[in-house]
């Protein structure tokens, strides 16, 4: 049995788990360390420490009591006014607004937090501002509008970029890995929540690393990659266990209960969930054990569903059911949390219906429909409608069978008067209706003869009308594939040919495959001295708009590398950034133009063996072999394009690497990863094509070339490529 309530219990802890964590810090503590903070209080003083001491008090009740921190939360705020004190001000107004979105009064979540985001910024507390922003994200998050939410995340990024927090950055990028998650683009969730991942390992802040794990295995779940789910929330559970994080280890436990049930594995599913409800009942958290027991009771239908089961098995199946749907719903109702009633009377309805006990069924499918959200008016009047109608008919079957047989009565004696009556009229009736339809017959017959040659003619004048439109239409198409067939050999003249490309490289070798006749790729090479400019380039669009971009970006490389002759490869896309924000006219305002470039540039040191990379969104690998096996070494780029972007402009990253004989490196725009094909029609994903090149290292680069092209075409099968694809490899 589905219940499009079910989708809300997937998701519902993951996002507890991040309010507690990332906008609150973590600061959950037991009720000795809240009496122990409330004895350090004094009503008496209204000072500084007395703010921050309630501000303190209220952080260790939000998450059991959250009206109680809402008050000592607004006390201090009273205290602060009173002082004038500008860091109380800020917190006080920041820790209401959480509250207030924690609540779902978002209106005024927004109000306040940016009241704390001017306070905090008047006095240049940028950490705060940076928090402020992921806060107010987060609103904007609940309420779908993304791309505030993504304009909010960045902003805190930057800030927590130009201060060197990497606990602040990692946050702001696993927010905005959530938000690309609610919009249903997975691939890039993950991306997001990897780059967190990584920082939250670098600076060894494991409780951070926990919710990375958990959120990467959420989205392996949306997707209905149950194992590779199951996997990340045993490492998250791992973790959590190790820190004694009980919030952390419970979320785990019910998440991987609901992977097993989505694989079918009912027995570890219960025995994962009833791990969560221990932990739950632990900590007084009802909303956990309710919605826990929710679960259980669907699984236990689940269960019941199985052709396998002895009529006994049945029972006691649907007996859990009643048993765990009923303190599901009791604890629901005591917190007056309607999803959860929604969810465990849903399933106390279907168990009764199994048993055939129509009274509690239509008393629980009242509860449901007392309780649905008023999208789903419609389906809430329905269920009920079908209940009621079931109940009733057992109760009025005798009545209705009655009215039947006196109603078939009552029709023999009224047909037999009147048959004499009918037959006289149809008779009459026929006899009028013949003239009538001969009449009207023959008058449309001579319209119909008449309007036959009209439209005869019509026709003629029509094809002759076609037949021109259509030469001049073939005419046209012509000349426009003309024009962009010698677009095409202008882009090839532009672009360096093998021979250059060969004298200035090692072994190389150029993956070029244009979606439409001309492209939005271009690979761009040059010498300067001892140094080799090599570049990768993905212009925004394909075809002929890409292909406008490529010609830009060529001219400017040409002027800035081979004229002005800088070769530090940060250098080279600051000045190129520069050159396209300037010619396309882009100040950061709504209506001008969003084109812009994605690009891989290395710099190869011919005389010292060195190499600089520099990226815009596309990184750099290098494989070198090591101990005998090929390992690949990932240069991420960074995550802003050559032209508009919503955060600030910042210099872009230098990569030094030192050069090995035999290292292999790659440079490639994003469209042999994002091509769909195979079984499932998924994206190839960085992921398949970085074991791709492990595979093949051992071959001549020119082989690597006629490999990967043919495993991209074994891969598209019947699709049609996506988008332009480029791959410039270079063996060292």
């Amino acid at each position: 049995m589905k219940n499009p309530f079910r989708v809300f219990f997937r998701i519902i802890v993951p996002i507890i788990t991040f309010s507690f964590v990332h906008c609150l810090d973590g600061t959950t503590q037991n009720q000795q360390a809240i009496d122990s903070l409330k004895q350090l209080i004094d009503e008496s003083k209204q000072d500084t420490n007395q703010v921050k001491l309630l501000v303190n008090v209220g952080n260790n009740y939000f998450s059991r009591i959250p009206d109680s921190a809402l008050l000592y939360f607004q006390e201090a705020l009273d205290i602060s006014e009173k002082l004038d004190y500008k860091w109380g001000l800020a917190e006080s107004n920041r820790r209401i607004g959480i509250s207030y979105r924690h609540k779902g009064f978002n209106d005024e979540a927004i109000e306040y937090l940016f009241k704390a985001l001017n306070i905090f910024k008047e006095i240049d507390d940028k950490s705060a501002v940076s928090t402020c922003y992921n806060n107010i994200g987060w609103v904007h998050k609940l309420q779908s509008n993304h791309d505030k939410a993504i304009e909010c995340f960045y902003e805190a990024l930057n800030i927590a970029e130009d201060l060197g927090d990497k606990r602040k950055m990692a946050m702001s990028y696993n927010n905005i890995g959530n938000v690309h998650s609610d919009q249903g683009t997975n691939d890039k969730a993950i991306e997001f929540y990897e780059e967190a991942l990584e920082l939250y390992v670098e600076i060894g802040y494991k409780r951070g690393a926990a919710i990375c794990y958990g959120n990467i295995g959420n989205n392996y779940m949306k997707e209905g990659s149950f194992n590779e789910a199951i996997e990340y929330q045993e490492k998250a559970l791992r973790i959590n266990l190790e820190l004694g994080n009980k919030i952390g280890t419970s979320i785990c436990y019910n998440n991987m209960g609901e992977a097993y049930d989505k694989l079918g594995y009912f027995d570890e599913a219960i025995e994962y969930t009833l791990k969560a409800v221990v932990l739950f009942e632990e900590m007084g958290y009802k909303e956990g054990i309710s919605s826990a027991y929710g679960n259980i009771a669907y699984f236990n239908l689940e269960i019941e569903e199985s052709p396998d089961l002895s009529e006994t098995q049945r029972i006691y199946h649907l007996n859990k059911t009643i048993e765990y749907g009923n303190i599901a719903i009791g604890l629901a109702q005591e917190m007056k949390s309607i999803f959860i009633e929604y969810e465990a009377a849903s399933a106390l309805m279907e168990a009764y219906k199994r048993f055939g006990n129509h009274k509690k069924t239509l008393e629980f499918a009242e509860i449901m429909i007392a309780t649905k959200d008023s999208m789903f008016h419609e389906e809430k009047t329905n269920a009920i409608l079908e209940i009621e109608a079931r109940y009733e008919t057992e109760k009025k079957q005798q009545q209705i069978e009655l009215q039947e047989s006196q109603l078939v009565a009552k029709d023999a004696q009224i047909k037999q008067q009147k048959t004499f009556r009918n037959a006289l009229a149809a008779g009459l009736f026929a006899v009028v209706l013949v003239v009538i339809v001969f009449v009207y017959a023959y008058s449309q017959k001579r319209k119909a003869n008449k309007k036959i040659v009209e439209q005869n003619n019509q026709i003629l004048e029509a094809n002759e009308e076609l037949k021109v439109l259509n030469e001049a239409i073939n005419k046209q198409n012509h000349e426009i594939i003309d024009s962009i067939s010698y677009a095409e050999r202008i882009q090839a003249a532009m672009l360096p040919p093998e021979t250059y490309i060969t004298e200035l490289l090692n072994e190389n070798f150029i993956l070029y495959k244009p979606r439409d006749i001309v492209s939005g790729d271009f690979y761009w090479i040059k010498q300067v001295n001892q140094y080799v400019v090599l570049v990768a380039a993905d212009c925004t669009g394909h075809g002929v708009p890409g292909a406008f971009m490529s010609m830009l970006g060529i001219s400017y490389l040409t002027e800035i590398v081979q004229r002005r002759e800088i070769t530090q490869a940060n250098q080279v896309l600051n000045e190129l950034r520069k050159q396209i924000k300037y010619s396309l006219r882009q100040h950061g305002e709504r209506d001008e133009s969003k084109d812009g470039i994605d690009l891989a540039l290395c710099v190869l040191d011919l005389k010292n063996n060195m190499m600089q990379y520099s990226g815009a969104n596309n990184p750099l690998y290098l494989i070198r072999d090591v101990n005998g096996k090929p390992e690949l070494k990932e240069f991420k780029a960074d995550r802003m394009p050559l032209g508009y972007y919503l955060g600030k402009d910042r210099t872009f990253t230098n990569h030094d690497i030192a050069l090995e004989e035999g290292d292999t490196i790659y440079l490639f725009s994003d469209g042999f990863i994002d091509q769909k094909g195979g079984k499932d029609n998924k994206r190839y994903m960085s992921k398949g094509f970085k074991n791709t090149l492990l595979e093949i290292q051992d071959q001549s680069m020119h082989d690597q070339k006629v490999i990967l092209d043919k495993k991209l075409s074994a891969w598209m099968g019947s699709n049609s490529q996506l988008d332009d694809i480029l791959v410039i490899g270079v063996r060292v």
